[in-house]
C-alpha cells in the first residue's frame, strides 16, 4: 500500500494586547480606613485577623474590613484620657507631651502588643491582646519602666528615639528579646542615652528591661554629622535585619543604603554584619524616552517588604516560591542628601544570596572608629 502524508498548514491565534483584555469602567469598591493624622506604625496580627495602626496619640485596632473595633489613647502624656500613662511609676509633665509611637510590635508567641513612643524618653508598654466573641481589644496594659534603675547617663527602659526606631521581638527559650535599632543625635543622646542599636529583654515582672544589655552607639564626634536612618527590619531564620539609609562614610557627604544583620543565636552584638545594598537600572538599549538616564543607581531606600514571592517572580530572579525576598523601593536622591528626586525603583534581592554574602564580612575599619561598644564585641 501507498500512504501519502498531508502537511496542514500551523495556525495560532491573532495576538491580542492584554489592554484589550481588561475591562476598566468596572468600579471597585475596597474597605478604606482614613486615619485622623499620619500614620506611625502599622502590624497584622494574624491569629485574630485584625490590624493596629498608630497614629499621634493614638492605636486603633480594625478588622478586615477596616472597621474601628477599639481605640487606645497613648498621649499626650499628662492628659487623663490616656490611662496607660498613669500606669508608669512617677509624674508627667506639667505640659501636654504629645506622643509619636515609635515602636508597634507584636510578640512571635505570646498575644502581645508592644508600643514604645516618643515621650518619656521613649517608654515602652505591654498589651494583652484579648478576644471577645467577634471583638479584639488591647485589654490588660504594663508599663515597662522602672524610675529605680533609670538615669540621664544610663536608661535601659529607654527603647525609642524621637528620630526614629525599629524593633524585632525574638523569642529565645521562652523569654522574648528586643533588638532594637534607633537613630540618635547628640542632643538625644545625651538625654537618658538611647543606644544605635542594643538588645534588651524585658524583665519577667514586667517594670522595665534588664539592666545588662550589650550595645552599639555612634561615637559622639560623629553624633551630628553621621545620623543612621532605620528604614526597616525583619527576622529571617537565625538572624535579624535592619535597612539603612546613611552616608557613605562619615567624611562623605554622598548617601547610600545599607543591609544590617544581627545573630539570635548570641544577645551579644558580636556577629553585627553590615553590607552595601544597591538598586540600578543598566539599559542595554536606547530608551525612545529621555525623561530618564540609560543607566540610573536608586541609592536610597523609602520602603521595604520581605516576603515570599510568586511562582513567575520566582524564576525570573533565579529563587523558589519558598524563599524569604526582600522588595525595596528605592530613590535617586539629591546631589549630597537623602532628599529623593522624581523618580523611583522597585529592585528585589533574595535573602539566600544575601547570607551567603554577608557569612563572610566583618565590620571595616570605618564603622569600627564610628561604634562605641557596651559589653564585649
Amino acid at each position: 500500500f501507498l500512504t501519502s502524508a498531508v502537511l496542514l498548514p500551523t495556525w495560532q491565534c491573532q495576538h491580542i494586547s492584554y489592554n484589550l483584555t481588561r475591562d476598566y469602567t468596572v468600579k471597585y469598591d475596597f474597605p478604606t480606613f482614613r486615619a485622623p493624622s499620619a500614620i506611625q506604625n502599622m502590624v497584622i496580627y494574624e491569629p485574630s485577623n485584625v490590624i493596629f495602626v498608630a497614629v499621634q496619640n493614638k492605636v486603633y485596632t480594625l478588622n478586615s474590613e477596616l472597621k474601628i473595633l477599639s481605640t487606645l489613647i497613648t498621649g499626650p502624656w499628662g492628659n487623663p484620657e490616656c490611662e496607660i500613662c498613669g500606669l508608669c511609676p512617677g509624674k508627667g509633665p506639667v505640659d501636654f507631651q504629645n506622643t509619636d509611637n515609635q515602636v508597634l510590635v507584636t510578640d512571635p508567641v505570646e498575644p502581645w502588643l508592644y508600643s514604645c513612643g516618643s515621650s518619656q524618653h521613649g517608654i515602652c508598654f505591654q498589651h494583652k491582646i484579648e478576644t471577645q466573641g467577634d471583638v479584639v481589644l488591647l485589654g490588660e496594659t504594663s508599663c515597662l519602666y522602672s524610675p529605680e534603675q533609670n538615669k540621664p547617663t544610663e536608661c535601659p527602659d529607654c527603647v525609642a528615639s524621637p528620630l526614629g526606631t525599629r524593633v524585632v521581638v525574638v523569642d529565645q527559650a521562652s523569654a522574648s528579646y528586643f533588638y532594637i535599632a534607633s537613630t540618635i543625635n547628640a542632643t538625644i543622646a545625651d538625654t537618658y542615652s538611647p543606644k544605635s542599636v542594643s538588645i534588651r529583654r524585658p524583665k519577667s515582672t514586667l517594670n522595665g528591661f534588664d539592666k545588662s544589655f550589650h550595645s552599639l552607639t555612634v561615637l559622639p564626634e560623629y553624633q551630628d554629622t553621621y545620623p543612621i536612618h532605620y528604614v526597616y527590619s525583619f527576622k529571617y531564620q537565625k538572624f535579624v535585619y535592619f535597612l539603612t539609609v546613611q552616608r557613605e562614610d562619615p567624611t562623605s557627604n554622598s548617601y547610600h543604603t545599607r543591609v544590617v544583620r544581627l545573630s539570635t543565636e548570641e544577645i551579644e552584638v558580636r556577629r553585627y554584619r553590615e553590607l552595601n545594598l544597591d538598586c540600578r537600572i543598566q539599559s542595554k538599549r536606547k530608551r525612545s524616552l529621555s525623561t530618564m538616564p540609560k543607566d540610573v543607581i536608586f541609592n536610597v531606600l523609602q520602603a521595604a517588604h520581605a516576603t515570599n514571592p510568586g511562582a513567575k517572580l520566582a524564576q525570573a530572579i533565579g529563587a523558589s516560591e519558598t524563599e524569604l525576598v526582600l522588595f525595596g523601593a528605592f530613590a535617586e536622591s539629591q546631589q549630597d542628601s537623602k532628599v529623593p528626586q522624581r523618580y523611583s525603583g522597585v529592585c528585589a534581592f533574595p535573602l539566600v544570596i544575601t547570607r551567603q554574602q554577608r557569612d563572610s564580612l566583618s565590620i571595616s575599619s570605618t564603622d569600627e572608629f564610628c561604634f562605641r561598644t557596651r559589653g564585649q564585641i
